[in-house]
């Protein structure tokens, strides 16, 4: 019953070739005059299936037949592939059709009109065997195409498949049919090399050697144009060029390989006319990549050129196959194949496959071409670079000399100002407290105007000096343990008086424990800090208002000092103003209080010094709230001042970081968030060149991304801390998770005890105010 399985051979396919397949049968059967029965359409309750037959197809018409089967799949190591068997044998199809019939007796359904057909499918497979070598062509085309994956021993065993078969019906098409194959292969081979490299050269001659070889022509040769060549030109102007690629059928045929076209008499000969035999360039005959000429016999095609005929005979060329080579819309050249020993009737798929060649050619030369200008432009880009690199760096270095002058001259200057002033401030209060003879009350006013006058220029000319020393990263913390409470009432002390002169009350609110009144930092860069916020605040509040200040602690971690007005407030569009050095939100004209505008600027960098922030509230004639938060500080026996033997390297610029980070989104957040902290921030994108550039800038911190994807970052802060002049640098490592952390806070245990790790270390995504923290903070430490 079910014996027609004994006729059928099974291999296994790709499941995308059986699904081409089906839809290839479904093609030819819908045409009027076959039978084609698919097991969707019977019905076979009653009847017995054979076993693992889980699909099927017939197609049986008086010029062709097939009966396709397919497996149930029982392998799991082949879960894209399918077990088909295909037979073209006329006893097995038969035999098929007769068990389609047995279940139609034992209660099978199948359409009227397909069984109508069986009876005349019959008789067609008792006739003779018809010549199918096109429908099995088309079979042979859906395998081999719809194989993903395993190239020539796939193709070559399809082949086998349908040709070897015990009953494949066309084997004088075998020729064909290998032919086919093989020009595939060469194809992939072609547009495999065009897809693994961007070298022309290699891809051309390679071309070139294996398309003769495939043709069987004597020589194969690529001409291409000098310059580029307009389309729209090739009918009125012969393109120049020259011979660039040959391949021979051996050494005793001549060499035609760099010969370049003057004209037909000149000293270099233009072989053949590629571009410009007259009867092609210059007339309508233009050559397209839809028309490609093949010449028989080049002594009767070209008998009206002599000059054009001696070239070609003396090239030995007998016969020719000519297809263009185009770039977008541009010819490039010319790919032709030559037949010296003898005449050549060209084939048409030998005329199709050389134009398929030169098609795809033009493909790998617009890839190369476009791949060429972007080397170009990048090296260009890096010339670019250089230079502008070379224009910072003496921009750098200039500034960093004019630093250094900025902070000698501040440093000469204080001494020649401040000893004067000590002596002026000195003997006026001496004055005032005693003197030889009794004073008349101008001279206590121009005694009483001396002394104050010199107090405020020497405050000034402190608040100068101390704010060149931070800039210029000479200012440490002098870090000890001790009392808020303390340090706060004796701030308030400071103004009582003035408060009290003008008519404003001051208060404290201490939110604190015992426990929390200890705190570490540097208490003299705080009393200055809530000395000069509480200066303003009396200074801008009108008489009957109050000042207070609210001390509180945040985590046992941090401690925040709150200091709130009823005075006059500060307008939303001057709040920007006020963090910058030497600006007065007054008019100059209408100045009524006064001041330098150093305070707030000030300020705002002890606070960062610590690490901490400050910020402000503020409503018009309401009043304003400034808030800074200071994190605990670490007491460290080992910070001390710089020495001078650790002076030889350029002066680091307060708030110069360095960034090391490959995701420009991360970078541009934290690079905003520092400048925006007033901080200088250079980006390093390639983490293979930090330590030069980290040693050729001289941060004060340098923020590396520990999972950098084209660098280890461990590696790079192992770099920095080897280096002598990058080991002193303050490190602040970003990490993504808990290993990340691991790996930046590791150090090198075969080193001597020496330490490699990162300073700081931070989860990503970065929280700015952890991150302002941590760099302020680091930055605030002492070169070691």
């Amino acid at each position: 019953m079910a014996n027609f399985l004994e006729l059928v051979s099974f291999r296994w396919v790709h499941q995308a070739a059986w699904l081409s397949l089906a839809r290839l049968l479904a093609g030819y059967g819908t045409t009027t005059d076959a039978l084609w029965i698919t097991a969707s359409e019977l019905t076979v309750a009653s009847t017995n299936r054979p076993d693992r037959l889980e699909d099927w197809q017939v197609l049986v018409a008086q010029n062709y037949r097939v009966l396709v089967l397919k497996q149930t799949q029982r392998e799991a190591s082949r879960p894209d592939q399918v077990s088909i068997g295909l037979s073209f044998d006329a006893t097995a199809i038969a035999t098929f059709l007769t068990w389609v019939e047995n279940g139609l007796e034992a209660g099978a359904v199948l359409a009227p009109m397909l069984q109508a057909q069986l009876p005349q499918a019959q008789a067609w497979l008792s006739a003779s065997a018809p010549a199918m070598e096109g429908f099995v062509l088309d079979l042979l085309n859906v395998m081999v195409q719809n194989q993903p994956g395993e190239g020539i021993a796939n193709s070559s065993s399809t082949s086998e498949f349908l040709s070897d078969h015990p009953h494949f019906p066309i084997k004088p098409a075998q020729h064909s049919l290998n032919q086919q194959i093989e020009q595939r292969l060469l194809l992939d081979q072609v547009i495999t090399k065009i897809r693994q490299s961007l070298e022309l050269p290699e891809i051309l001659q390679t071309t070139v050697d294996e398309v003769r070889q495939f043709l069987k022509a004597d020589r194969l040769v690529i001409y291409q144009f000098e310059g580029q060549v307009e389309s729209q030109f090739l009918e009125k102007v012969r393109p120049r060029g020259v011979i660039a690629y040959e391949a021979r059928i051996d050494e005793m045929l001549p060499s035609i390989l760099n010969y370049a076209e003057d004209d037909c008499f000149g000293a270099k000969h233009r072989i053949e006319g590629h571009t410009g035999d007259r009867e092609q360039l210059s007339h309508a005959n233009t050559l397209r990549p839809s028309q490609p000429k093949a010449v028989v016999d080049v002594q009767q095609t070209y008998q009206s050129s002599p000059c054009l005929l001696k070239v070609l005979n003396q090239a030995q060329v007998r016969s020719k196959l000519v297809v263009s080579i185009e770039t977008g819309d541009r010819p490039w050249g010319l790919l032709i194949a030559h037949q010296c020993t003898e005449q050549r009737q060209w084939q048409p798929w030998e005329v199709e496959f050389l134009q398929h060649i030169g098609e795809h050619l033009s493909v790998a030369i617009s890839q190369a071409e476009l791949y060429h200008q972007l080397q170009q432009q990048k090296r260009s880009l890096e010339v670019c670079v250089i230079e502008r690199t070379e224009d910072l760096q003496d921009a750098m270095i200039s500034a960093q000399s004019a630093s250094r002058a900025k902070s000698e001259f501040l440093a000469t200057m204080s001494h020649e100002l401040r000893t004067p002033l000590t002596c002026i401030i000195g003997m006026s209060a001496t004055l005032l407290r005693w003197s030889f003879g009794d004073l008349s009350s101008r001279q206590q006013n121009y005694l009483t105007t001396i002394h104050d006058s010199g107090e405020r220029l020497l405050s000034l000319i402190n608040d100068i000096l101390e704010v060149a020393k931070i800039e210029s990263g000479r200012t440490i913390l002098e870090v000890s343990d001790f009392s808020l409470s303390s340090l706060t009432r004796q701030c308030l002390e400071v103004f009582q008086d003035k408060a009290r002169h003008q008519g404003v009350e001051l208060f404290l609110d201490l939110k604190l424990s015992a426990q929390q009144d200890n705190f570490v930092a540097d208490p003299r860069r705080i009393k200055q800090i809530l000395q000069n916020l509480l200066s303003n605040a009396v200074k801008f509040t009108p008489q009957g208002g109050e000042v207070k200040l609210r001390v509180w602690r945040e985590n046992h971690a941090a401690v925040v000092f709150r200091i709130e007005d009823t005075g006059i407030g500060i307008p939303d569009t001057q709040q920007v103003l006020l963090f910058e050095k030497f600006q007065q939100l007054e008019p100059t004209r209408h100045r009524q209080y006064q001041g330098t505008g150093l305070g707030l600027a000030l300020t705002k960098q002890l606070v960062e010094l610590h690490g901490g922030s400050i910020s402000v509230e503020s409503k018009l004639n309401y009043g304003s709230a400034f808030t800074v938060r200071l994190p605990l500080q670490q007491l460290s026996p080992q910070k001390t001042l710089p020495t001078p033997s650790k002076a030889v390297a350029p002066e680091p610029i307060l708030g110069r970081i360095v960034l090391v980070e490959d995701q420009e989104e991360t970078a541009g957040i934290i690079c905003d968030m520092l400048t925006a902290a007033d901080h200088q921030v250079i980006w390093v994108v390639d983490g293979s060149q930090v330590v030069e550039q980290v040693g050729l800038l001289q941060p004060m911190a340098v923020i590396i991304d520990m999972g950098l994807s084209g660098a280890n970052g461990h590696d790079i802060v192992v770099a920095l801390r080897q280096t002598m002049a990058t080991a002193s640098v303050k490190i602040l490592a970003l990490a993504e998770d808990e290993t990340k952390i691991d790996a930046a806070a590791s150090t090198l245990s075969d080193t001597g005890g020496q330490d490699f790790s990162a300073d700081e270390i931070i989860l990503k995504p970065v929280n700015p105010e952890i991150l302002l923290v941590k760099i302020n903070a680091l930055m605030s430490l002492p070169i070691s």
